[in-house]
Formats: structure tokens, C-alpha cells, sequence
């Protein structure tokens, strides 16, 4: 498009230029000013057409400005959007990753009471064996003393079962019997220990007469307790039909 205005443009000067030298050459003025209006004519044609060409340029540029314009405003409409979602997703990250911090500090914290309490249990077991075991060595100094004391055997006794000798106990409990032969605690306690180690009958014998001895001796409590628990044996009958049955060791075994 420039290159043709231009051609005009230099057409038209010729034109001028041809006209002068003509009416130079033939000394007649009329014929200048032929070429110089088909000269000027030219200039016009070629300065509306640069001028038509600067419009149509300028236009094309403002399209194209427009539609950037279009697509940066869509672009940033989009990135907008997709800020809004990451913030929004991030912020739901956060917030389930600090519901399972929390969740898992609450668990943690959960187990670590449930260990401490582990170990202030085991702590306290500890302390009761080891003071168990300085009763069974306090008590067997004092025997060495008084050997036929009954209410020392009878106090070992009581360390042994607790720290789970049964068989210490039960020794001990049945010299406690030897040395006082109405001490109805000692049948008692050797009762209820035959029974841990499953000698129901045993432990019948040994509840009954304890409860004969505490209902002699006026302790009427000790009496109905020693008197339910003998009642409250059971042991397993086997038939000869295969069949088994529970029954109550001690039914009728003692009657006031």
C-alpha cells in the first residue's frame, strides 16, 4: 500500500515537474499548469489514500488491542477463579491437617496417660510385694523369738497369699491352727485359699468351721460370711450318661 501511494505520488511530481519544463520550453504558461494540476491532483489522491491507510492501520491495531485486551481480561478472570479455588483447597488442607494433628496429639496424649497409669499400677504392685516381703521377714524374725505364736504365722500367712505363695500360706495358716486350735480367722483364710487353688472340699471343711468358731465366739458377721461361701461352692458332676452338672459342694453341710 505504501509503495503504490508513493507511485502517485511521484507520478504526480513528474507530472508538475514535465508541465514546468514544457511551459519553459514553449514559453506558454497554460501548459504548466495543466501538469501542475494533475500533479497537485495526484498529491491529493496520494495523501488520501496514506491517509486512508494510516486509518485502516490504526483500526486494525485497535482490534487487535481490543481482542488482547479480551483475552487478559479472560485470562484473569480464569486466574482469579483459579486463585480462589487454591486458596479455598488450601485452606481445607490446612484445616483437616490440623484436625489430624490435633486428633493424633488427643491419641498420643491418650495413650501416654493410659502407660503412666500402667505404670503407677505396676509401681504401686511393686511397692505392695516389696513391703509383702518385709512382713514375711519382719514375721519370720518375731518367729524366731516366739516360735509358737499364732498370731505370727497367722500375719505371715496373710504376706504369703498376698504375694501369691499359696503354698507358704497355707502352712503357715495350718501351723497358726496347730498353736491355737480356735482361731477361726486361720480356718478362714486357709479356706479361701484352698478354694483359689481349687480343694473345694477342703475349703468346705475349712469355711464351716470357721463359721462354728465365729458363731461360739460371738462375731455373728464373720459367721454369715464364712457360712455363705461354704454354701456357695459349686463343682462339676460328671454322669455315667456323659451329661454334666454343676451342684453346690457344701448344700446342707452346716445348719444353725
Amino acid at each position: 500500500m505504501e509503495k503504490k501511494q508513493d507511485i502517485i505520488g511521484y507520478t504526480g511530481l513528474g507530472i508538475s515537474v514535465l508541465g514546468v519544463i514544457a511551459s519553459v520550453a514553449l514559453n506558454n504558461p497554460i501548459l504548466a499548469s495543466i501538469p501542475l494540476t494533475v500533479g497537485v491532483g495526484c498529491n491529493l489522491a496520494s495523501r488520501k489514500q496514506f491517509n486512508d491507510s494510516l486509518i485502516e492501520a490504526y483500526n486494525q491495531q485497535e482490534e487487535t488491542i481490543n481482542k488482547l485486551m479480551a483475552t487478559l481480561e479472560a485470562n484473569h478472570n480464569e486466574l482469579s477463579t483459579k486463585l480462589t479455588e487454591n486458596q479455598t483447597d488450601l485452606a481445607n488442607r490446612v484445616e483437616k491437617l490440623q484436625l489430624s494433628v490435633q486428633d493424633s496429639l488427643a491419641q498420643q496424649k491418650q495413650h501416654l496417660n493410659s502407660e503412666i497409669q500402667r505404670l503407677e499400677l505396676q509401681y504401686q504392685d511393686l511397692n505392695n510385694i516389696v513391703s509383702n516381703i518385709r512382713e514375711v521377714e519382719d514375721f519370720s524374725q518375731e518367729l524366731r523369738s516366739q516360735p509358737d505364736s499364732a498370731d505370727f504365722f497367722y500375719q505371715r500367712g496373710l504376706s504369703y497369699e498376698k504375694l501369691g505363695n499359696y503354698t507358704g500360706a497355707i502352712e503357715d495358716y495350718t501351723e497358726a491352727i496347730k498353736k491355737n486350735s480356735s482361731l477361726a480367722k486361720a480356718y478362714h483364710k486357709r479356706g479361701v485359699v484352698y478354694l483359689e487353688t481349687d480343694l473345694k472340699q477342703k475349703a468346705v471343711d475349712d469355711l464351716r468351721k470357721a463359721a462354728l468358731l465365729y458363731f461360739e465366739q460371738g462375731d455373728i458377721d464373720s459367721y454369715h460370711v464364712a457360712r455363705e461361701m461354704s454354701r456357695n461352692i459349686h463343682e462339676l458332676r460328671y454322669e455315667s450318661n456323659g451329661t454334666v452338672s454343676e451342684i453346690i459342694v457344701s448344700t446342707e453341710l452346716f445348719v444353725e
